[in-house]
């Protein structure tokens, strides 16, 4: 199976079908417009793609000097457990510390060990509001 990585979002609906298979929509509850800006005003987005199918995204969200925050980063179910996750987190990764970035993320805590194999390591306790 060929997957091409890209920077580019090749269709507007792509990416909200690919957060509807992984059920961010629920959470985040936004339309396509709004998704779409954010990808947009992302510092750095990388796509995967199999055949003309969005099939996973990441995105950092920087100020493009200082820090930079890995976000979005999924694959839809049907692809999952194929290295296409590791290929995106290793893409965002490279182009951070390419521009010298501080690179921070959160993760699931059941995922700590698999970072921590990719040389990451815990170093503070998320927050988030209420």
């Amino acid at each position: 199976m060929e997957i091409r990585y890209t920077t580019e979002l090749t269709t507007e609906d792509s990416i909200y079908e690919l957060y509807e298979n992984l059920d961010w929509n629920k959470y985040l509850q936004l339309n396509k417009e709004q998704l779409l800006t954010a990808m947009k005003q992302s510092w750095y987005a990388i796509y995967a793609y199999h055949e003309n199918c969005l099939i996973g995204t990441g995105r950092i969200v920087s100020d493009g000097v200082i820090n930079a925050y890995l976000c979005g980063l999924g694959v839809h179910t049907d692809y999952r457990n194929k290295g296409i996750g590791s290929e995106i987190f290793r893409l965002l990764v490279e182009r951070c510390r390419k521009d010298n970035l501080h690179l921070q993320f959160f993760c699931e805590e059941k995922l700590v060990p698999y970072y921590e194999k990719m040389n990451f390591k815990v170093f503070a306790v998320g927050m988030t509001s209420a």
